[in-house]
């Protein structure tokens, strides 16, 4: 047997052994940022009841480790999210040096980045991947939708994809409605923090007087509102 096929041998051993001897709540334990009421099963299949990221609700959670990824050195986790605020199911990669998200499909609820008051809406991802390497992003791709209600009778449909601005992933969203257009720009950077710039351009001044009630000031070509926070 080559020193190759022994190594494969060992690893493929100590692969089988693990979900006997690591609980997936000993394997959380570095996901600081993340609550969570009760951990069932392994590092290699789990759930996780009632969990929250930061301010987000999460609701349950399965988890299961990818071995094929640990072969390259690599700790990518597919996860899939029910019965919360956040929807969807995609992977994400665990490194301290590269964390990431990959193919996620999914929606979170504009409040839980910041957009409060009678401003409602959802964030959905389609097939979305983004990476950040010490710290910086350095790929996202995708498409993203937002449907924004509270600025009149009708709701505001958004689109946009997700770009990498210097060491930030962002997330720009655009639409418009009669008389009115919205641009959302969601930034994250590698440490869990975000913000949300709102921006409304519009010339009817009864809308001014329902952006200002909203917490928005004038700003060139409309009105804005940033908010900030941390995952």
């Amino acid at each position: 047997m080559t020193n190759r096929n022994l190594l494969l041998v060992f690893l493929a051993a100590l692969l089988a052994a693990l979900p006997l001897t690591v609980p997936l709540a000993v394997g959380l334990g570095r996901a600081k940022s993340l609550s969570f009421a009760e951990a069932r099963g392994s590092i290699w299949k789990g759930e996780i009841r009632r969990a929250a990221l930061g301010p987000l609700k999460l609701g349950d959670l399965t988890v299961g480790l990818d071995p094929l990824a640990l072969l390259t050195g690599q700790t990518k986790v597919a996860i899939r999210a029910s019965g919360g605020e956040a929807r969807g199911a995609g992977r994400i990669a665990l490194t301290r040096r590269s964390p990431g998200v990959e193919r996620f499909t999914g929606s979170i609820p504009l409040s839980a980045l910041g957009l409060s008051g009678s401003l409602t809406g959802d964030l959905t991802a389609r097939g979305v991947s983004a990476e950040f390497d010490n710290g910086a992003c350095r790929k996202a791709e995708g498409d993203i939708t937002a449907v924004v209600q509270g600025l009149g009778p009708n709701a505001v449909t958004l689109k946009g994809h997700p770009v990498c601005q210097g060491p930030v992933l962002a997330l720009p969203l655009a639409g418009a409605i009669e008389g009115m257009a919205l641009d959302l720009v969601v930034r994250l950077q590698a440490d869990g923090r975000y913000n949300l710039e709102a921006t409304v351009r519009t010339t009817d001044p009864a809308f001014g007087a329902i952006l200002a009630a909203e917490g928005f000031t004038s700003v060139p070509g409309g009105y804005g509102r940033t908010s900030e926070g941390k995952l």
